[in-house]
């Protein structure tokens, strides 16, 4: 029987895009450039055949639900196999960009981990392309969307990005609407199960 509290999804962030190596130390236009590379980015032929192995160990969905970006949709096809994608952009990543380089701090060069914390900080602060608050309330726009694409599905999946699937599933957590880990896997390509919670 097709109960709402049987219904399941599973979530993943999207494999690893297709990339050169970053140099170790980065100044304020490399890492902008970076980031706009990976936005661009889709699936190396390996990742490409590294999924496609390691999907086989999940049930097909019936419906897979992805962000517009390049890399998420790659491994939503893979992931879909046969079934329907829905493409939706409200499942993107929190956008993330360096202001101008006004600093001291901003003009010098700084391993990759440092402009991250940078960037998180900012968004704690309200501040950059896209603050906390902004984020939370795109997070509950997909909240509701993702409860209108579950309806006559048993199973869906969807494919979207580290840091706005950690915000997504807190919420989702915070409301009481499902079951399952804290957090979903940041790694590449990797789901983590849930079960909705009929409110």
């Amino acid at each position: 029987m097709d109960t709402f509290a049987s219904r399941t999804f599973w979530v993943m962030r999207h494999g690893r895009p297709d990339l050169p190596r970053n140099p170790f130390f980065m100044d304020h236009d490399q890492f902008n450039r970076y980031l706009e590379a990976y936005d661009r980015a889709a699936l190396s032929d390996v990742e490409t055949q590294r999924l496609t192995a390691l999907f086989q160990q999940y049930p097909v969905p019936d419906l897979v639900i992805c962000s517009d970006l390049p890399r998420a949709q790659a491994t939503a096809e893979l992931f879909a196999r046969s079934s329907p994608i829905i493409v939706d952009p409200t499942f993107r990543e929190i956008p993330v960009w360096l202001p101008d380089a006004s600093t001291k701090f901003l003009k010098s060069r700084w391993p990759e981990e440092f402009w991250w914390s940078y960037l998180r900080l900012n968004w704690f602060r309200d501040q950059g392309p896209e603050g906390k608050t902004r984020s939370r309330q795109r997070a509950q726009e997909a909240i509701t969307r993702l409860l209108a694409y579950q309806e006559g599905h048993q199973r869906i999946a969807l494919v979207s990005h580290a840091g706005f699937l950690s915000l997504l599933i807190t919420m989702l957590h915070q409301q009481h609407r499902i079951k399952g880990p804290f957090l979903p896997s940041i790694r590449f390509g990797r789901p983590t199960r849930y079960t909705w919670v009929k409110s």
